[in-house]
């Protein structure tokens, strides 16, 4: 194991005796050097030396130990450490005050005693590694501020900023605020009314907007007296719950509309009973299986949304025949089509392509589209479905001649937790489910409509296998 190197000593006095002296005190624990006078010793340090300890004779010629110490404090940081202790025969209060003030650390009495000289000097140098254990501390601190991956700001007790990493900076949207006041720059902050006892290590605060985002700021207060701001992003955490609030409030609203009906069906189905009162008893039956229907859908889409967004579904990889799954889908809608007298027309591109992709999730957004289309394509109307391919992917549209949809309602079609006007009827989230299967499967949806003229909706989806899929339905 390699060795430390011994602490460097200066011994500075103009007596070659009491030179000698604290040298042999001290040779047996550090490196000591001696100097017979001030100038010598300032000529070193000027030279770049930096010794740990310097004893100082207060009284030489020339430059005086006090004169030396007021050089040694003026000169720069890397004289600030070195422990100064003033060998002196002044006993007055009023000279010893002035040692302390020019910078001394501490002072021995002339003549001094070896055992006292050495005990000093080891003080001395505990407190440097006191003082260099705190600056390291302070360094690594400022390090993983700096790196941190969240925006810190460091505020002294009165109030102004200290310090700000890059990420800080780019918020606050200026370099130029160390040294301000932090109730300027973060007037939302609010640190004057905070209180943090001495037991308390992290304060959290309401939300702060800064521009487009919002942040989550916690205080944590340092042992030299300064509190560290963290500023989280939670801007699209918010926004998540948010959403999850509206969707919250979209199943209580869809699910409590199918409920009403049918309870109010009932409520006059009993009443004509008990009035002995003739009533269309099928038509009502009819209605209630019609609301049974709508609540049914609505479970199975909540269902289908929640297992999409588990983080253990997996896609499978399988070839998928595009064509086949459209006349299954077709067949199982054949009543309502039949029913509504649509021209219903599948035109399969050539050659027929097989892209790779989960054959059960593919059926549910044709399922999905088809259904879109047949519900909102009135009696003799037509429904087309084509596809396409070009050398990377493979197209299936869905034409409908609808009542079309407005272009302002037409971004939000595919949007989580939203619902336009071409979903009336639903849970709005068929099309949700039709974006993030389309997606997981590293393709993209789309919409064309005008009013009154019918909707085109289309997904693409790679056609080789070489495309890479996700194989998870995280959110995007």
């Amino acid at each position: 194991m390699e060795l430390a190197a011994p602490r460097v000593v200066w011994v500075v006095d103009d007596s070659r005796l009491d030179v000698e002296r604290a040298r042999r005190v001290l040779a047996r624990d550090y490196d000591v050097q001696t100097f017979d006078d001030g100038s010598a010793a300032l000529e070193a340090v000027a030279a770049g030396a930096n010794p740990d300890v310097i004893v100082l004779d207060w009284v030489m010629p020339g430059v005086s130990g006090v004169d030396v110490c007021r050089f040694l404090r003026a000169t720069g940081p890397h004289t600030q450490k070195i422990g100064v202790l003033l060998l002196t025969v002044q006993r007055d209060t009023e000279q010893i005050v002035e040692g302390l003030s020019a910078g001394a650390n501490d002072f021995l009495a002339k003549p001094f005693e070896d055992e006292e000289l050495r005990a000093r000097v080891a003080s001395l140098l505990r407190t440097r590694d006191l003082v260099d254990g705190l600056e390291r501390a302070q360094h690594e601190n400022r390090k993983l501020l700096e790196s941190a991956p969240d925006p810190f700001l460091v505020v002294d007790s009165s109030g102004q900023l200290t310090f700000a990493n890059e990420l800080a900076l780019e918020i606050l949207g200026t370099r130029s605020v160390l040294g301000l006041p932090i109730d300027e720059l973060l007037p939302d902050l609010h640190l004057g009314h905070v209180e943090l006892g001495p037991r308390e290590t992290i304060v959290p605060l309401s939300d702060l907007e800064l521009g487009a985002k919002r942040f989550s700021p916690t205080l944590r207060k340092t042992v030299e007296g300064n509190i560290v701001v963290a500023l989280r992003d939670v801007t699209e955490r918010r926004m998540l719950d948010e959403r999850r609030l509206d969707f919250y409030s979209m199943i209580a609203h869809d699910l409590r509309t199918p409920l009403n009906a049918m309870t109010l069906r009932l409520y006059t189905m009993r009443e004509a009973q008990r009035q002995g009162v003739s009533t269309n008893l099928e038509r009502d039956l009819e209605k209630l299986d019609s609301r049974l229907h709508s609540l049914v859908e609505l479970i199975n889409d909540f269902l289908d949304l929640a297992r999409l967004e588990g983080a253990a579904y997996r896609l499978a990889r399988d070839e998928v025949d595009l064509h086949e799954l459209m006349e299954r889908v077709r067949e199982d809608f054949a009543p309502l089509i039949e029913r509504g007298q649509l021209d219903f027309v599948i035109t399969p591109g050539e050659p027929r392509v097989s892209p790779p992709g989960d054959a059960n999730r593919l059926l549910q957004v044709l399922t999905n589209l088809f259904g879109n289309a047949i519900k909102f394509t009135p009696a003799q109307g037509r429904i087309e479905v084509e596809t396409s391919a070009d050398e990377r992917y493979v197209e299936v549209s869905v034409r409908d001649t609808g009542h079309g949809i407005e272009p302002a309602k037409q971004g939000k079609l595919f949007q989580r937790y939203s619902r336009a006007g071409h979903s009336e009827g639903g849970t709005g989230l068929g099309l949700l489910i039709v974006r993030e299967i389309v997606e997981a499967h590293g393709g993209t949806v789309g919409v064309e409509s005008r009013p009154g003229e019918g909707s085109r909706f289309w997904f693409r989806l790679p056609r080789v296998a070489g495309v890479q899929l996700r194989t998870d339905f995280a959110k995007p």
